[in-house]
């Protein structure tokens, strides 16, 4: 029952960023690989529509068999749990699932079918939340899957405990990769290049909306890149294969063999000595002899603890603990420490390497306090000893225009002696802070301090509503970066008279006013001009309704959409409007994300219905009182929205400060498929994208409710 490969992924269509790569190890070099796919079954969710239960789960389960099976890969896995509507939050995925047991079912199929190598997603912020989880649930099977105290229960089915040697992530770009294995060469079994025998499996999706003609041939045979996260094996320096030091030796040492390194803690003090564990495993049937471990640590570092050579019998393991001390001026970044082994193996000399990192820090350092999800990403990574990864994930600062802040900054004295003094801010330019605060720290001691940020209309780019700004804050020579995401804001009125909602907005003359343009870009590519795409829109509010009209700029109106067919907004041109009514929001499970087709093949007249919160459907079903309507106008359409207070999980009172962002889609092909995704360009009023959704509640413009 053993595989070579394993793939753990979150929906059946995941496996298509690694398809290329399993191809050429199943089809062309004869080894085994499975695939884990943590939803199906039970429940099925679509990205092309709405959450659809157990029909459509089926369904996509046998895409997967379809679509592996043409990778040559017949043994996939579905753990059957819901694949409910999007969502970036792996906290409320962690909750639909009913907590962690699931964990559990991975760590079974690991013991069951005994990978040598994982490969999963990226489980940090930034992603869809469900890849997270499934991503950390690979990374504890890597990590635990071998320890019988883990999982206890599964003892009791007779399963043995079993540990992989190689964990891959997807990375979040491909510069942070370790790996490329290419996609442009020839299959000797299919005949075809990788990355078209990639785009034809993909095709079998098409409840995900991968069936689309134009994919083949493959516009581009870009490498896959993958990041190594960990290992339990030698590997090269620069690495060509997923299978190097596993089943493929690298030049100078046999495959197989165990190397494993693993410091105390990846942050380290600077000046004081940090322990990195190392052992050794003569997996092979010979002895090694004069078998001996080094640590290679940058010029100006200590390093003690070498072990003396000696012979290794078959099946022993030679384990070392070095001491490790950073110079007192060492740079707080990611550094590299080269473990090696040395040995020879009947007469012959052999060598390997493995790489592990530490991170020095300064007696005092400062950090922005993260918000909740970095900060849960935060802490699994350091349960699990990837904490070294999570040098790309930097901390989120929502940031009001025209309003102060108050953000959290804490303060560490990691020394024996009291320290004091005040930290530093580097802001751009329209950012500005009235007064830093001082701190003062006995040795071991942490402060949080308070610090309020002004942010001018001024630090805005020209043409947009929001913006993506870098700040950090500093102690000595301590940086700490954060991402400042500068919100619009807006007060809107109390009306006393509603307005007529039929596609004219002659009638909202006391409505709060705003626009979008063609800057606002958060999607795919940015509009010509205005008169390709933008909008002028309008707010205001009562006792019952939210109201929203806009005046939408748009030189081709495509009405591409069936009337049965009202689904996923980002398909054709429409517009969202995502509603958080506590403006405390966490995830979408707690709004209403509302949107509208501006026409359809039957004629030009809005069709209303909601997608990614927790109620999704046509407007009629999922939020009772809704009305939309549209009208066609030169250079483009009106469209207004009547959204109940009622059909959403909270009721704001007047003077509450609720999330509200408006999102525009923009399709700009003439006579459209019907039912073609056309998405072309998406604009927003708080423009920052995330995978094609506005899902992130708590990084929505801040819109108060006047009295």
């Amino acid at each position: 029952m053993d595989v070579d490969l394993m793939f753990i992924g979150a929906h059946p269509d995941d496996d298509t960023g690694v398809s290329a790569t399993f191809a050429r190890y199943t089809l062309d070099q004869g080894y085994k690989a499975t695939v884990i796919t943590l939803t199906g079954g039970e429940g099925g969710g679509n990205a092309t529509g709405r959450e659809t239960g157990r029909a459509l789960g089926l369904i996509r389960e046998e895409e997967e068999r379809r679509s592996l099976a043409m990778l040559g890969i017949d043994s996939p896995h579905f753990l059957g749990l819901n694949d409910f509507y999007f969502t970036l939050s792996a906290e409320e995925t962690e909750k639909k699932w009913g907590g962690q047991a699931f964990v559990c079912d991975v760590v079974r199929l690991v013991r069951l079918r005994r990978p040598e190598i994982i490969v999963t997603m990226w489980p940090g912020p930034g992603t869809h939340g469900q890849h997270q989880m499934a991503a950390r649930a690979a990374t504890l099977a890597y990590n635990y899957a071998g320890n019988a105290q883990y999982c206890p229960e599964l003892a009791k089915e007779g399963i043995a405990p079993f540990s992989p040697l190689k964990l891959y992530y997807y990375p979040p770009n491909a510069e942070t990769a370790t790996i490329a294995v290419p996609t442009d060469d020839i299959s000797r079994s299919a005949r075809i290049r990788y990355a078209d025998l990639k785009n034809v499996a993909q095709y079998n999706y098409r409840t995900q909306g991968w069936d689309n003609s134009n994919s083949l041939p493959a516009k581009s045979a870009n490498p896959e890149t993958f990041l190594l996260v960990a290992s339990r094996v030698p590997t090269p320096e620069k690495e060509t294969s997923l299978l190097d030091g596993v089943f493929v030796s690298t030049p100078t040492s046999p495959a197989g063999l165990r190397l494993e390194v693993q410091p105390v803690s990846y942050e380290i003090g600077t000046g004081q000595a940090n322990d990195v564990r190392v052992t050794f495993t003569n997996t092979s049937r010979t002895p090694l002899e004069a078998a001996q471990l080094g640590l290679n640590a940058p010029k100006g570092w200590q390093v003690s603890g070498k072990p003396t050579s000696r012979t290794i019998a078959p099946g022993e393991t030679l384990t070392a603990t070095f001491k490790v001390t950073a110079p007192a001026d060492a740079e707080a970044e990611r550094t590299p420490l080269n473990v090696t082994y040395s040995a020879r193996q009947a007469g012959q000399s052999i060598s390997g390497r493995s790489v592990t990192y530490v991170r020095p820090l300064p007696a005092v350092v400062a950090s922005f306090t993260p918000t909740f999800d970095i900060a849960g990403y935060q802490a699994f990574a350091r349960e699990t000893g990837t904490d070294w990864v999570i040098g790309a994930q930097a901390t989120r600062l929502p940031l009001v225009v025209g309003q102060t802040t108050p953000i959290k900054v804490r303060v560490t004295n990691r020394s024996k002696a009291p320290a004091s003094g005040k930290v530093e801010l580097t802001l751009p330019a329209g950012l500005s802070v009235s007064e830093m605060p001082g701190y003062t720290l006995k040795p071991g001691e942490s402060q949080d301090l308070t610090v309020n940020v002004q942010v001018a209309a001024a630090a805005l780019p020209a043409g947009r509503q929001s913006a993506l700004l870098p700040v950090s804050v500093k102690t000595g020579n301590f940086e700490d970066a954060a991402n400042a995401y500068l919100l619009p804001s807006l007060t809107i009125p109390r009306l006393t008279t509603a307005p007529a909602i039929d596609g004219d907005l002659s009638d909202w003359a006391k409505s709060a006013v705003g626009q979008i343009g063609p800057a606002d870009l958060w999607w795919r590519t940015k509009p010509e001009n205005e008169a390709d795409a933008s909008a002028a829109f309008k707010l205001a509010y009562d006792d019952q309704f939210l109201y929203a009209g806009l005046n939408v700029k748009d030189e081709l109106v495509a009405c591409n959409i069936a009337p049965d067919d009202i689904k996923a907004q980002l398909r054709s041109d429409a517009i969202g409007v995502t509603v958080d009514p506590t403006g405390e929001s966490r995830d979408t499970s707690t709004t209403l994300m509302a949107a509208a087709f501006p026409c359809t093949t039957a004629g030009f007249s809005a069709r209303g219905f909601r997608d990614a919160d927790a109620k999704q459907g046509v407007m009629e079903d999922t939020a009772p009182g809704m009305q939309v309507a549209s009208r066609q106008v030169a250079g483009g359409y009106d469209i207004e929205f009547r959204i109940p207070w009622a059909a959403m999980p909270a009721k704001p009172q007047a003077g509450d400060i609720i999330g509200l962002n408006l999102v525009m889609y923009d399709g700009d092909t003439k006579d459209a498929r019907v039912g073609a995704n056309i998405s072309q360009s998406g604009l927003a009023w708080a423009a920052f994208s995330w995978g094609g959704k506005q899902a992130l509640p708590y990084l929505w413009p801040r819109v108060t409710l006047g009295q």
